[in-house]
C-alpha cells in the first residue's frame, strides 16, 4: 500500500474590503507514452559525467483529481532480463532512493554486447501551492514502481509524478572499446488505483564511443614488437651459374583499427620513408639505403614500390608522401583482433601491404647491407 504523510496547518484569515484573491487556475495533461531518441558522442577517455535518459517528465496531472495521476510510477517489462531494462513489473506502496535497471547495450558492427545501469526514481510534486507546500517537488526519490501520496490537511495530495533515468560516466566505462552501442529501454507507465497501465515509454538509446587512445596500425606477425621487414633480397637464375640480377618482395599482414568498432566512414593513410642522400627519386619508389657506403650515389640506394589491398580487394599502387582516402569503412570487409589493452576482441580493416623491388642488376649496388624506414600515417574518419 502507498505510504501517506498528512501535514496541518492554521491560518488566520483577515479580511480587508480592497484585498482581491486571484484563484489558482486547475492544471490537467492527459498521461502519454515516450518514445525518445537519446543520442551522444564521446571519447572513452572523457566520458561525460552523465548523460539523462528522462530528466523530470510527467507522467501526468490532474489538480483537480490529486490522487488519480499523482501516485503514478514506471515499471519494466521483465525483473530477471536486462534486454529492454531490468526492474519490478509490479508497482509497490512507497520505498525510498534511487532503482538500478540493468540494461544490454550491442555494439551495431560486431553486435557483442554489454550490461551497464541506468539509474532511475521519481519525484512528486505539486501544481499549486497551499498551506504546506509551495508549488514544485514536495518529496522523493522514490524507487520509480513505488507509489507516493503526501496530503495536506486532507484537503490536496500531490498531484504529479515525475521520472527522471540516467546513465553515470562510470557505467559508460564499462563498455570495453570504441563503437556505435545501442539499447532500448522500454517501460509502463502504471496508475495506482485502479493499478493499470496507462502509456508505454520507450528511450532509444544511442552512444558514439570512440577510443581515439587505441586507434593503432595492426602488425599481427610483429605482436608489440618494433617490426622490422626483410625484402628478401635474392639473385635470379642466371645461365651457367652466372647470376647478374636479383629481386626482392615482401608481404606484410596490416589491419587498421580506427577506435569506432570500424563504423568510420572513411580511412585517410600516407605512406613515405626517411629519405638519406642528395639524390632525386620518382615519387613512387620507396628506398632502403647502405649501412656504410655512399647514399649519394644510385649504388648505395635500393628502390622499392609498396602496394596495397584495399577493401573491395583491388591493389593500390602508393605513392610516397601523398594521402590516400579508403571509402566506405562502414561496408569493408572486417577481422576480429586482439590488441593490446582492450579485453575484448575488437574489428579492424585488414589492408594488407606487398612491398616489391625491380629487378636489379648485381653489379649496380655497393655490397652490403641496407637499411630504410617507411613510416605509414593512419587517420580515421569518424
Amino acid at each position: 500500500m502507498d505510504r501517506k504523510e498528512t501535514y496541518f496547518f492554521v491560518t488566520l484569515l483577515l479580511l480587508f474590503s480592497a484585498l482581491t484573491i486571484t484563484p489558482a487556475k486547475a492544471q490537467r495533461i492527459e498521461p502519454t507514452g515516450r518514445e525518445t531518441p537519446v543520442t551522444a558522442t564521446f571519447d572513452k577517455s572523457s566520458a561525460p559525467s552523465q548523460i539523462d535518459i528522462w530528466k523530470d517528465e510527467s507522467g501526468g496531472i490532474d489538480s483537480d483529481n490529486d490522487s488519480l495521476w499523482g501516485r503514478n510510477t514506471w515499471v519494466c517489462l521483465s525483473s530477471s532480463d536486462p534486454a529492454t531494462g531490468q526492474c519490478r513489473t509490479s508497482v509497490t506502496g512507497v520505498q525510498d532512493g534511487n532503482t538500478t535497471i540493468p540494461i544490454v547495450f550491442t555494439e551495431q558492427r560486431s553486435h557483442l554486447t554489454q550490461v551497464i545501469n541506468l539509474t532511475g526514481y521519481h519525484n512528486i510534486s505539486v501544481s499549486i501551492a497551499n498551506g504546506c507546500w509551495s508549488a514544485g517537488v514536495i518529496g522523493g526519490p522514490y524507487q520509480v514502481y513505488a507509489a507516493m501520496e503526501k496530503n495536506c490537511g486532507g484537503v490536496q495530495n500531490n498531484d504529479e509524478s515525475l521520472l527522471t533515468v540516467y546513465v553515470t560516466s562510470q557505467e559508460m566505462q564499462k563498455l570495453p572499446f570504441g563503437g556505435i552501442w545501442k539499447a532500448e529501454l522500454k517501460m509502463s507507465l502504471m496508475q495506482w488505483s485502479p493499478t493499470i497501465k496507462l502509456a508505454d515509454w520507450n528511450a532509444h538509446i544511442t552512444l558514439n564511443v570512440t577510443d581515439t587512445n587505441n586507434q593503432q596500425i595492426y602488425l599481427p606477425e610483429f605482436g608489440e614488437a618494433a617490426p622490422r621487414v626483410d625484402l628478401n633480397m635474392r639473385p635470379l637464375p642466371g645461365t651457367g651459374g652466372n647470376q647478374t640480377q636479383m629481386n626482392g618482395a615482401v608481404t606484410i599482414d596490416m589491419c587498421l583499427y580506427d577506435g569506432y568498432g570500424s563504423n568510420s566512414t572513411s580511412f585517410t593513410l600516407k605512406f613515405d620513408d626517411q629519405q638519406q642522400g642528395t639524390k632525386e627519386r620518382n615519387n613512387a619508389y620507396f628506398s632502403i639505403y647502405s649501412d656504410h657506403g655512399d647514399v649519394n650515389q644510385d649504388s648505395g640506394r635500393i628502390d622499392y614500390y609498396v602496394r596495397m589491398q584495399a577493401p573491395d580487394g583491388k591493389y593500390m599502387s602508393m605513392i610516397r608522401g601523398e594521402d590516400v582516402v579508403i571509402p566506405d569503412i562502414q561496408t569493408a570487409h572486417i577481422r576480429p583482433v586482439h590488441l593490446p589493452g582492450i579485453p575484448q576482441a575488437v574489428l579492424c580493416i585488414p589492408a594488407p601491404l606487398e612491398l616489391s623491388t625491380k629487378t636489379i642488376d648485381i653489379n649496380s649496388k655497393q655490397a652490403g647491407h641496407y637499411t630504410g624506414h617507411l613510416i605509414v600515417n593512419f587517420t580515421p574518419q569518424l
